[in-house]
């Protein structure tokens, strides 16, 4: 009985085993490919997002840090000037006296704060001026309730001297005296005054009104979200400032975000809970009382790519194995017809032969039945022509093998030299090893014929790292592409002869360090890349000769390098409009300029290919 289903799960057809093959060569290879690649590019991709989430929070913590360094020189500048000094130590005589410093006093600090529009009250406290006479304020007092009374400035002013540095409130500290509610829209700074000299003795202090929407605007220009949302809190984790403003708080999240950062202040990558979602949050210190800058990345946005490339790599599988199954049926067909005719006419029971079988010459299972009746004759030359065929094919294996294996030795053997030149502390070789396995890497490009922007340019500043290494002190390469340019498709191997001509012809034999740039813009209906150096420029004459072959006159006698006119051929392929165009001046500069047509990657069908982009 298990006999008699072995032989049912048996697979006895030609037509049923070259389909089964058919299958198993497709998924096996497809699944190994789909679930490598995609997670090639998942690993890739959220790495790129956690970095870009990291950065984002280090920008706005850069630039926060900045305005509060700005303000507390500012605050010095006011605590310095002379005049404040004397204001401060003098009571006035009569209120004309009193007025009068107030007038002169708003005058400096207004000249101080006026590039400040955050900035929009302020006040000094002197407590030699008596009951009356001890505040000078600016146009606007201090705002939710007006001037403080005279004791909750002397307890604000004990306070100050006691902790000897600027105090940042969120909300007015008269008002935390009274244990009134939180500001939600101003912040206030409070800065002890003191005598620049003599026994340094306390003069007062300053306290400045800051609106916070005017103060944090410099977060605004990475474009947060609620997806990508920036908060400032307390050492209690109560926020201070958020953006977007719809965003909402999480309160639990927010006090495990202050625990956290006494323990460590920094945080670059750490996942929890927030409003119930994942999320990415990245913190540091900010330079005041003890507030922390909170950047949260929803989840969703770090892998929406690589969820999107996981979608497409599944369809792609499936259409591929449809495809490849479809193929493999109709393709077994064709085997399969003529093997039946073979079989009737080698089971002919009445041993007749037909002079003319039914077979097509040109098919391989036909030309067997056709030399049916002189295969024993033919037996040993049949033999010797399959043995041929098969080692033709294993020679073709083993260079295509060999083709590919030659390139990965090449990358691992520099790999291996970067990583000695390390551990012998030769960094500099280390690096330039690198640049070499880079070029390489590039300049191959899998068989591709047209590569990015971004990848071409890392391909000149690798072979120029290099060239830096044996022409030290030489020269100074400097990069400059737009990125929106970054992302579009050239001809592979456009800049490296050019920045190679300038090296060798502007650079080589000059003794002043010289300057090598590469800019590249977009403008309407064509890329622009230009390579200049102020190096040893190229005479008229000479000028003249290498515009004429670019042109299309004969090379003969001219000696103008392949490597620039083998770039201008390939780019006027695109049309007559593009190509390259030199101008120089002996002696000063030279600048070479290409124009490439706008080439972007589109994908149709699960295959990528460059096509022209919409001008």
């Amino acid at each position: 009985m298990s006999g008699h289903r072995g032989r049912t799960w048996k697979i006895r057809t030609i037509r049923g085993k070259f389909l089964m093959l058919t299958l198993l060569l497709t998924i096996v290879p497809m699944c190994v490919l789909t679930f490598t690649f995609y997670r090639i590019a998942v690993h890739s991709l959220v790495n790129k997002a956690e970095e870009h989430a990291t950065q984002s929070r280090q920008m706005s913590g850069n630039f926060l840090n900045r305005t509060i360094s700005d303000l507390n020189d500012l605050t010095n500048a006011i605590l310095g000037n002379p005049e404040v000094q004397t204001i401060l130590q003098l009571r006035p005589a009569d209120d004309y006296d009193y007025l009068r410093n107030v007038e002169r006093l708003n005058k400096i600090i207004r000249a101080q704060t006026q590039t400040k529009p955050y900035i929009i009250s302020t006040l000094v406290y002197a407590p030699s001026g008596g009951e009356f006479q001890s505040f000078y304020q600016g146009n606007d007092s201090i705002r939710f309730g007006g001037l403080p009374t005279l004791q909750e400035a002397r307890i604000y002013y004990d306070r100050l001297s006691r902790n000897n540095r600027i105090m940042w409130h969120d909300g007015s500290p008269f008002k935390d005296i009274n244990g009134s509610s939180v500001d939600q829209e101003h912040l206030y700074v409070g800065k002890l005054l003191r005598r620049t000299e003599g026994n340094y003795e306390d003069l007062g202090f300053l306290m400045l009104e800051i609106e916070k929407s005017n103060f944090f605007s410099g977060i605004s220009i990475l474009k947060p979200d609620e997806k990508s949302q920036f908060w400032i809190v307390d050492s209690g984790g109560n926020p201070i400032y958020w953006m977007p403003e719809k965003a909402q708080a999480d309160s639990r999240a927010l006090r495990e975000v202050a625990e956290s950062a006494i323990r460590t202040p920094t945080q670059d990558k750490s996942w929890t809970d927030w409003n119930g979602k994942r999320a990415m949050i990245s913190y540091a210190p900010l330079e005041t009382n003890k507030w922390t800058l909170l950047h949260v990345a929803d989840s969703d946005t770090l892998f929406r790519d690589a969820n999107q490339i996981g979608k497409w790599t599944i369809e792609t599988f499936l259409a591929v194995l449809v495809i490849g199954w479809v193929i493999a049926y109709r393709l077994s067909n064709t085997i399969r017809r003529p093997l039946r005719s073979l079989r009737s006419l080698m089971g002919s029971t009445t041993g007749v032969v037909p002079a003319h079988a039914p077979f097509d010459p040109m098919d391989e299972v036909g030309q067997i039945g056709e030399r049916f009746l002189r295969m024993h004759r033919e037996n040993q030359q049949l033999n010797d022509q399959v043995l041929e065929a098969l080692l033709s094919r294993k020679e073709a294996e083993f260079r295509a093998l060999q083709a590919q294996i030659n390139p990965h030795f090449l990358y691992n053997t520099l790999e291996s030299l970067k990583g000695l030149s390390l551990a012998n502390g030769q960094n500099e070789m280390s690096e330039v090893i690198g640049a070499i396995g880079k070029f390489f890497r590039i300049a191959l490009s899998q068989g591709s014929e047209e590569i990015r922007v971004a990848d071409e340019a890392d391909h000149a500043s690798a072979y120029v790292r290099v060239q830096q290494f044996r022409f030290k002190d030489k020269f100074e390469w400097i990069s400059e592409i737009d990125e929106e340019v970054l992302s579009y498709y050239v001809p592979k191997l456009i800049f490296q002869p050019i920045v190679e001509n300038a090296i060798y012809h502007g650079i080589k034999m000059k003794k002043e360090v010289v300057y090598l740039m590469l800019s590249g813009v977009k403008e309407e209906g064509r890329l622009r890349f230009s390579i200049s150096d102020d190096g040893n420029g190229i005479p008229e004459e000479r000028l003249s000769e290498i515009r004429s072959v670019l042109n299309g006159a004969s090379n003969e006698g001219k000696a103008i390098g392949f490597g620039l006119r083998n770039v201008h051929d390939r780019l006027r392929h695109y049309g007559p409009e593009f190509g390259v165009q030199i101008a120089s001046e002996y002696g000063k500069y030279t600048t070479v300029t290409l124009s490439v047509p706008i080439r972007e990657a589109k994908s149709e069908g699960g295959k990528a290919h460059v096509a022209i982009a919409d001008r």
